[in-house]
């Protein structure tokens, strides 16, 4: 499919995520951006002064059939993402899609089984983490024995508070937390213990002292979770929407011999600052600047993939479904306050 072994890239949404990836894959060789998708006309003058070279179409249809396309990357809203990935399948493209896969288990299931029957179509769902260097060396480690064998994971995924007006609308269709920002928790889990673990419960609970308007929406503003595995392994996960020192994603694996802390202090540099006031270190605002390098990893990562070996470089399309199914049933357990099973 591909030319000349380059990987010749379109791109649907060119909001935050999408022009995130577009910026990065200008950068990444052997990868080209021929086309974007999107309805949003700041965001189509945007893409056309950005990659002038692309062709920026406002239908998802025509944009689909773009015989300069061979793979997609799907960074339009959640509740897009089945019909532009399902599409995407119908017309032979590979797949990058945004997390999550959907907001809802069932369908990101059936995008799952879709998925199955395109065997030469390589398929991945966007998470970060997977791709920080930190992340797989503690995989690495876990793997070896380092810290005997697991017996719980504790995670969080913390976001900067944001008043504005935008930002309450964007979590009213999000889905709730805990699919919404607890997912990566919930994955990073995941790639660490084992991808063939098999989580059967999980009981949510959570606070709405600074959102409370949250509550009308079945969500909460700080989030706690726990989800019990099959194997005895217990994930304890933690996400907030009002992080007063920015953002903190934090990883830590208990084993019978020992234990892995990732990211245990949120740092944007590697910089202490010591005046009057003590000794403090910067913290990073977002996700996106606190784990920079893993957006480019990622994508030469899904690149070597597609064009150069079968290794899927961390890319796990069942555990992206199966993320969603613990963080939707984590969500469900917030609204009836009792511990639900987890069905997949």
């Amino acid at each position: 499919m591909t030319v000349s072994n380059i990987l010749r890239i379109g791109v649907v949404g060119a909001g935050r995520m999408g022009s995130i990836h577009i910026e990065n894959i200008l950068g990444i060789r052997f990868m080209d951006v021929t086309a974007v998708c999107t309805v949003v006309e700041k965001e189509k003058e945007w893409a056309q002064k950005t990659v002038p070279e692309a062709k920026v179409y406002n239908s998802y249809d025509e944009f689909i059939k773009d015989g300069n396309v061979d793979a997609v990357v799907i960074c339009s809203p959640n509740f897009l993402h089945e019909e532009h990935f399902l599409k995407a399948l119908e017309n032979g493209k590979h797949i990058f899609c945004e997390k999550p896969l959907s907001a809802d288990s069932k369908t990101a299931w059936k995008m799952y089984e879709a998925a199955q029957k395109y065997p030469h179509l390589k398929v991945g769902c966007a998470f970060p983490r997977r791709f920080v260097d930190s992340y797989r060396e503690a995989r690495k480690n876990i793997a070896d024995g380092a810290i005997g064998k697991v017996i719980s994971v504790r995670s969080q995924c913390t976001d900067l508070y944001d008043p504005s007006p935008e930002f309450s609308k964007y979590i009213k269709t999000s889905g709730g937390i805990f699919v919404d920002c607890n997912i990566h928790d919930l994955d990073i889990a995941l790639y660490l213990i084992g991808e063939d673990v098999t989580p059967v419960s999980a009981y949510g609970t959570g606070t709405t002292t600074v959102f409370p308007q949250f509550a009308e929406w079945g969500d909460v503003d700080n989030s706690f979770g726990l989800v019990n595995f099959k194997e005895g392994i217990v994930v304890n996960v933690h996400g907030s929407r009002d992080n007063a020192n920015g953002h903190h994603s934090m990883t830590e694996v208990i084993g019978t011999k020992g234990r892995i802390m990732i990211n245990g202090q949120p740092r944007r540099l590697n910089i202490d600052v010591s005046d009057s006031n003590g000794t403090r270190m910067i913290a990073a605002p977002t996700q996106m600047e606190l784990f920079s390098e893993s957006y480019v990893n990622e994508m030469t990562a899904y690149r070597d993939w597609v064009l150069f070996d079968d290794n899927n470089h961390g890319f796990n399309l069942k555990d992206a479904a199966k993320a969603v199914s613990m963080g939707e049933q984590l969500q469900q357990s917030v609204r009836q306050g009792t511990v639900v099973p987890v069905t997949y």
